[in-house]
């Protein structure tokens, strides 16, 4: 058996001894593993505590049409219009060498049911290779690991997209939505070479704040269309206590990448940890939802400031 199959099987097998496990217990064994504490569930004031209770209670029956990367897309459709759209080259519950061969490059083939699985097709990608690797995929139970309900709601499949980039990634714009307002925006460069990660007030603002990567050396612009992808994060965001609204801006227009409910699968370590306090206190979940006729308090997380003044709204 080689090592690729070798860690499967591996993985596997781990799957299998987590799936035995109450969704509870799971989810505070996780989050030990990252916190090295235990999650308080029953009376949640971190973020990070705060998005293990939702995984545990926040179940809606429809929630999987807004993680599924192929269905969402018609979600996005009525809430923006069609010019926000990826547009999906081939989707189907088993991709073959000839799909692979007959969508134009470069391209992008994902799964639609799981995270950071992401194949890039030029015209000389080994397309066997491709094809047994995305196939793989189909096989992944997303959900298990981190216990994210939703994703184990999903039919499996897998999707290719035009790549929209000119030549490497492009910039990643990650708007993080509470209670119907936009707290702040990620910024993922480099992806897949010298992966940077900045935090950005609405008003674009360097906040002082880190999660998983480095912060990026220098500044980053403003996208050219900042106004405009706000507002439209807000618009598929509404309906939602929390949810993550990627997208992209090119130079003809923004373009939507997907929904998340669960960043980081929840377990957001963030530097500083204050951070993790401060933007708990802000979202007013598990309270009764907001009123989406009150305008939201606005964000004042500022950059340079001390944790304990990084507040975000008002309880």
């Amino acid at each position: 058996m080689s090592g690729n199959n070798l860690r499967w099987a591996a993985k596997r097998v781990s799957l299998e001894l987590l799936r035995a496990l109450p969704d509870s217990v799971a989810i505070s064994v996780d989050y030990f593993r990252v916190f090295g504490t235990f999650p308080n569930l029953a009376q949640p004031r971190r973020f990070s505590e705060k998005m293990q209770h939702m995984k545990l209670h926040a179940r809606h029956g429809n929630l999987s049409d807004f993680v599924d990367k192929v269905r969402v897309k018609e979600y996005v459709r009525r809430k923006l219009g069609d010019s926000w759209l990826i547009p999906t080259l081939w989707h189907g519950e088993v991709v073959t060498e000839e799909a692979v061969r007959s969508v134009p490059k470069p391209a992008v083939m994902k799964s639609n049911h799981s995270s950071a699985q992401i194949y890039f097709l030029n015209d000389s990608s080994d397309v066997a290779e491709a094809v047994r690797t995305a196939n793989g995929w189909l096989r992944y139970d997303h959900h298990v690991l981190h216990r994210e309900w939703a994703y184990g709601q999903v039919a499996r499949k897998i999707l290719i997209e035009p790549f929209v980039g000119d030549g490497e990634a492009p910039e990643d714009y990650k708007f993080w939505v509470l209670d119907g307002a936009v707290r702040f925006v990620q910024v993922d460069q480099a992806r897949f070479t010298g992966h940077t990660r900045q935090f950005y007030t609405p008003d674009w603002r360097r906040l002082d704040v880190k999660l998983k990567y480095p912060n990026s050396p220098d500044d980053i612009p403003a996208p050219p269309h900042l106004k405009d992808m706000t507002e439209a994060a807000r618009t598929p965001a509404g309906s939602f206590r929390f949810v993550r609204v990627d997208l992209y801006d090119r130079p003809q227009k923004p373009l939507f990448g997907e929904l998340t409910f669960t960043p980081e699968a929840g377990l957001c370590r963030f530097d500083p940890p204050e951070f993790d306090i401060e933007l708990g206190a802000s979202w007013l979940y598990p309270r009764p939802a907001f009123d989406a006729k009150r305008p939201p308090a606005p964000a004042r997380l500022i950059a340079g400031v001390a944790p304990s003044e990084m507040i975000a709204g008002n309880l």
